[in-house]
């Protein structure tokens, strides 16, 4: 026990059997925290002078620019769990709205993931059977974790914080964003007012107008004298009948906003190899494409006129076509999700051995505008029509306009030791500036 003496003080705080421990269980606790104070005590391991120096940085510019919205209370009760923010008073309502808190804490004494293996330590609302929007806090405590090659840890959209008296990492030092060993993921789901997909829905297609009928032929009948009409016919039953217009296209779906990347603290002992931490929220939805305007209907053929012993039988009129319809409008791309502050712990010497990988969530694509629908073609007119009565080809519809794209949203600002990750380098050579990827390195 004295090796992990830190190890064993944590997992007493969790109320964890230290016998089982020992003895190789990997434990696991669904809590309920009371106050906000519950929290900072299971949570952060973070001592008073660098509670102070957080403190001095962690209303970085993209946390700050939230601060008068709905987030920006979750911001400052993680900055008194993380850092040395007070609660403020103005605040303890909408805290308190999301109390008692849903935690799971867990403990380990040895925990090894094999190559290729991913341990995923998120909770999830299913847990408690609550909404998923409720923010939930994972704290894992190990005495000793061992990555082999290619073994991760990642945590999925939960405030979390890891604790590790020694981490033994079997990977070489690698430039590929996927090859990292510690992954804060974003939820897998948006976190936005709204419900539905991700990605907005296709608007549907306007139907096509229905072509008219053609004009009824009248019954002829000949004698000796010439053609004559066997039955009684009116004028307009020779018409053709006018094409029905072709239907608007349904607008295609605004996307959701991406899944949030929430903060972290990450507390190292001792680290032997390189160890590579990947973060990024999520993706904005992609908004969809609205639906093609319908094709307008062609109008009815005029049924043919004939000279008669009384006369001229006027040809029937050709049917009006249908206009075509609008097409939908696109919906918009949603922006991409909100990040948190990073920390991460481990002895100064050993700086140089951890890589850290953030990046800026990417927004959604604009989905495009529906095509319009075509007008539809005239009816012929009989034969002995008025060459007047000729109708117009119909309108063709408007085109829908395209949505808007979605706004990319900041990277998370990570701190090694309290100390913000400044330098940058960018790969700009073979990546769009919207999914840069920046690898920073300590200062």
């Amino acid at each position: 026990m004295d090796r992990f003496h830190d190890f064993f003080r944590r997992a007493s705080l969790f109320n964890h059997d230290i016998s089982a421990l020992q003895k190789g269980e990997e434990l696991v606790s669904y809590v309920l925290f009371d106050t906000i104070q519950d929290v900072r005590k299971h949570l952060s391991v973070a001592t008073e002078a660098q509670r102070k120096q957080r403190q001095k940085t962690f209303f970085n510019p993209p946390i700050a620019k939230r601060s008068r919205l709905g987030q920006g209370i979750h911001d400052r009760g993680e900055a008194f769990v993380f850092a040395d923010e007070p609660v403020h008073q103005s605040d303890s309502q909408g805290l308190s709205n999301h109390f008692p808190a849903h935690g799971k804490l867990m403990s380990v004494l040895r925990k090894t993931i094999k190559s290729g293996q991913e341990w995923d330590v998120t909770v999830t609302a299913e847990t408690w059977g609550i909404d998923e929007s409720e923010e939930l806090y994972t704290s894992v405590n190990v005495g000793e974790l061992i990555l082999e090659p290619g073994a991760k840890i990642v945590v999925r959209g939960n405030v979390f914080s890891l604790v590790c008296e020694r981490v033994i990492s079997n990977n070489s030092a690698s430039e590929s964003v996927e090859d990292y060993q510690i992954g804060i993921l974003p939820t897998p789901f948006s976190l936005d007012t709204r419900r539905g997909l991700e990605n907005g829905q296709k608007g549907k297609p306007g139907t096509t107008g229905n072509s008219g009928k053609d004009g009824l032929s009248p019954i002829v009948q000949s004698s000796l004298l010439g053609l004559y009409l066997a039955g009684p016919i009116a004028p307009d039953q020779m018409d053709g009948e006018d094409g029905r217009n072709g239907a608007d296209g349904k607008n295609g779906g605004h996307g959701r906003n991406g899944g949030m990347s929430k903060i972290a603290e990450i507390t190292i002992g001792h680290l032997e190899g390189n160890l590579q931490l990947f973060s990024q929220a999520g993706k904005g939805g992609d908004g969809g494409d609205g639906g093609n305007g319908g094709n307008g209907g062609n109008g009815g053929n005029g049924s043919d006129g004939n000279k008669l012993l009384t006369g001229v039988l006027e040809g029937g009129k050709g049917g009006n076509p249908g206009n075509g319809g609008n097409g939908g409008h696109g919906g918009n791309g949603a922006n991409g999700g909100l990040s948190s502050n990073i920390y991460i712990t481990l002895p100064p010497h050993q700086e140089k051995q951890c890589t850290i990988t953030s990046l800026p969530s990417p927004p959604g694509k604009k989905g495009t505008g529906g095509r319009f629908g075509l007008g539809g073609e005239g009816g012929k007119p009989g034969r002995f029509s008025n060459p007047e009565s000729q109708p117009l080809s119909g309108k063709n519809g408007i085109a829908g306009s395209d949505g808007r794209p979605g706004k990319q949203r900041d990277a998370p600002w990570v701190f090694l030791n309290e100390k913000p990750i400044w330098t940058a380098v960018r790969e700009s050579n073979h990546l769009s500036p919207i999914n840069e990827t920046i690898n920073y390195q300590p200062v």
